[in-house]
């Protein structure tokens, strides 16, 4: 074998084996994303000890809603949407039973709107889902200093607020479709 392809071998066998701490680390999941990261940050500090206790046993399921413009409720973007599907794929992971709301065709659903639950309706769709609790989020356009998003984990029995927490995403990675 002349040196030339022993080098190239040697030279592939350490990029290989240089890449194998990350093989379990995709591109573009949340290790590697910050709006993810901020989602699943987000969905960890809603499942507090107690809620996350009270959420895991095998009858209780949760409803989560497209985030809406505080200024406007009845309206989403695809941001809004976007965020409320990575917020669930975390609760999922976290062992949460989580319905899928675009299967159901009694919420709240516009074309561009997305799949949102009016508080008036809360109690009777989650009734009718035999969900426990609720995620609502919403989010409002800062400016150039980002977008400030609130979620909460509301009880769906009586609508009392069982977590919540605000984070703040940065602009430059949701200027193309906060207003979308």
């Amino acid at each position: 074998m002349s040196a030339l392809l022993k080098s190239l071998c040697l030279l592939c066998a350490l990029f290989v084996s240089g890449c194998a701490t990350d093989l379990d680390v995709l591109p573009g999941s949340e290790e590697k994303n910050p709006l993810i990261s901020s989602n699943y940050a987000a969905a960890d500090r809603l499942l507090t000890a107690a809620v996350k206790q009270e959420l895991l046993s095998k009858d209780k399921r949760v409803l989560v809603a497209s985030w809406v413009d505080v200024n406007q409720v009845s309206r989403t973007s695809i941001f809004g949407k976007m965020m409320a599907e990575q917020l669930a794929s975390r609760l999922v992971q976290q062992g949460v039973a989580v319905i899928e709301v675009k299967l159901r065709s009694n919420l709240f659903i516009t074309e561009k709107g997305g799949e949102m639950l009016l508080s008036s309706e809360i109690k009777e769709i989650s009734q009718q889902q035999n969900a426990t609790a609720v995620v609502v989020g919403t989010y409002t356009d800062a400016g150039t200093s980002g977008v400030y998003v609130t979620v909460k984990l509301v009880r769906a029995l009586d609508g009392v607020v069982m977590s919540a927490t605000n984070f703040m995403v940065d602009r430059k990675l949701v200027i193309r479709i906060i207003n979308q």
